[in-house]
């Protein structure tokens, strides 16, 4: 089995297991009344319409500026990330409420813990971050997220502080599997290729996006992970759990 100097991980559905509903009408009800409790009325409907509309506004401003900054007109909408903080204050701003950031993070965290169901990490995913450690091997994490729930969900599952270096997708503008977001991690921690995995449970955007970069990967199939394939790139290596990375 070989070893590799740099182990890259996917986070939702590869280390931790969690399930989210953003479709039950409790989480719309419960976030209209915080809203107009905040001075921005709406009501359930009216909430999820124009969520969806700023959210759509979004994608397509940030398309834009991606294309622009990696030089590019193929960046298709699947590789584009929103910076949802700018949605929740689009929402605030249409009724006249100007809301400090740290308002907007926190709106954003209670949407999560609303829409959620559960989150858990994976049996062995903590001894298997520490065995990584202990051997001198450098941990990071390459997650299609949203910083402003997503680093909160990490710390308080106990898995914050094994990285050496985490990107969020929202950071970025971009998400697997494009090549621009694998690139920016490489870039900023100066990786070797031929020294790294990739890690991951989505077929498209961890293991095709990983072989379009030119680096090894690790499939694992979990819940999360949609339909099966049937066949894996040759540099590919199908996991049983996730104890057998290392």
């Amino acid at each position: 089995m070989k070893e590799y100097e740099n182990y890259i991980f996917d986070l939702y559905g590869t280390l931790a297991d969690i399930h989210t509903n953003e479709g039950k009408a409790s989480l719309w009800k419960n976030m209209a009344c915080i809203f107009s409790l905040l001075g921005a009325p709406y009501t359930p409907r009216s909430l999820r319409i124009q969520y969806k509309k700023l959210g759509a506004e979004e994608l397509a401003k940030t398309g834009g500026e991606m294309r622009k900054k990696f030089g590019t007109g193929e960046l298709a909408e699947e590789e584009v990330e929103i910076l949802l903080e700018n949605v929740f204050a689009g929402l605030l701003l249409d009724q006249g409420v100007l809301a400090a950031p740290e308002r907007i993070s926190e709106l954003g965290i209670v949407f999560r813990s609303l829409s959620m169901g559960y989150i858990r990490t994976f049996e062995g995913v903590r001894e298997l971050l520490a065995r990584l450690k202990k051997a001198g091997k450098r941990v990071y994490l390459l997650s299609n997220a949203q910083r402003m729930f997503t680093e909160p969900e990490m710390r308080m599952l106990g898995i914050y502080d094994f990285f050496d270096g985490i990107f969020y997708s929202s950071d970025v503008g971009v998400k697997k599997p494009s090549y621009f977001f694998f690139d920016a991690l490489f870039q900023r921690y100066d990786l070797k290729k031929e020294e790294s995995v990739m890690i991951g449970n989505e077929y498209r955007a961890d293991i095709l996006g990983a072989e379009n970069y030119g680096i090894d990967s690790m499939y694992i199939f979990t819940a999360q992970s949609g339909e099966q394939p049937a066949q894996l790139p040759l540099n590919c290596r199908r996991l049983q759990k996730i104890s057998d990375v290392f």
